[in-house]
């Protein structure tokens, strides 16, 4: 993450953004891992600046390789968006987060949302739930890439999926009182989970959003709303007001021969294994 946006306006580079562990654009790809907070064990908060955000209003994460004028992620890396928040009074420790947004992959168009990112260069909006108390929190964006996730972690030097992790600090601004944290990062996923554990090269027509269910804005998280079978529409098991509109992060449609299309043709029903030589990475 390289910048944000609110109201419409894009801040300067880094400013409200969580400082990464280095400086170099690499994924980290153990679930287990404490970089999977912000790409840092410790988000570094004393003195870092806090952007006002108004609860309800819409918020933009800026993805980019090295700076604002770099292309989002490589097309290759394919693979779900979602973005989690938490108190940051709680520095992201234990059980505080609760997931916003999440999109996986649209068969109607055959379209990741690591496309769509690409399309809209680098930008993914998220809306802050209206409903959330007052106050400091950290808001972590996250892309999932999928290249490698044919092979579980450790499975050799390459295997397993990547995650791209970023935090912003906004201070949420209006008069709700709910605290809906209740998942601890890391902690959500598991290396074997069929959206980590997912081969894009073998024509599968299933893919499980991972994590935790989404947070309806007015009601209690109930049931986990993150099994989304390709080309159809997620169910949320929360009620749905007109206030609070059902999420459709996976329109319906027609599904496509194939998920992943190489040198114009349809990867085969075997195993098919690409290797990412690239070490330059989304910037955190």
């Amino acid at each position: 993450m390289t910048n944000v946006s609110i109201d419409g306006e894009k801040l300067e580079e880094n400013k409200c953004i969580v400082k990464p562990w280095n400086n170099e654009n690499f994924p980290e790809k153990d679930v287990t891992s404490k970089n999977m907070l912000c790409r840092s064990e410790s988000p570094q908060l004393n003195g870092g600046t806090f952007c006002d955000v108004q609860a309800g209003s819409k918020f933009v994460m800026h993805f980019h390789e090295s700076g604002p004028t770099d292309r989002a992620i490589s097309d290759s890396h394919k693979g779900p968006c979602l973005a989690y928040m938490a108190k940051a009074e709680s520095n992201g420790d234990g059980n505080v987060w609760f997931k916003i947004y999440e999109d996986g992959y649209d068969a109607s168009s055959d379209t990741w949302c690591v496309d769509t990112l690409i399309k809209n260069d680098g930008a993914l909006e998220v809306t802050i739930p209206a409903d959330i108390s007052p106050g400091n929190y950290l808001l972590r964006g996250e892309i999932i890439a999928l290249h490698e996730a044919d092979r579980v972690y450790g499975e050799d030097e390459n295997a397993g999926a990547e995650f791209f992790p970023s935090c912003a600090m906004i201070n949420v601004v209006g008069t709700g009182a709910a605290n809906p944290g209740q998942y601890a990062i890391p902690g959500i996923y598991d290396k074997s989970d069929p959206g980590i554990h997912f081969n894009l090269w073998d024509g599968d027509k299933n893919y499980v959003i991972p994590g935790p269910p989404l947070y309806v804005p007015g009601t209690a998280p109930a049931g986990n709303t993150n099994t989304t079978k390709i080309g159809t529409t997620p169910v949320v098991n929360a009620p749905v007001t007109a206030s609070n509109p059902p999420v459709n992060n996976n329109t319906g449609g027609k599904s496509k021969s194939c998920i992943k299309k190489r040198h114009n043709k349809c990867s085969s029903s075997s195993r098919k294994k690409k290797r990412s030589r690239s070490k330059k990475h989304n910037k955190a």
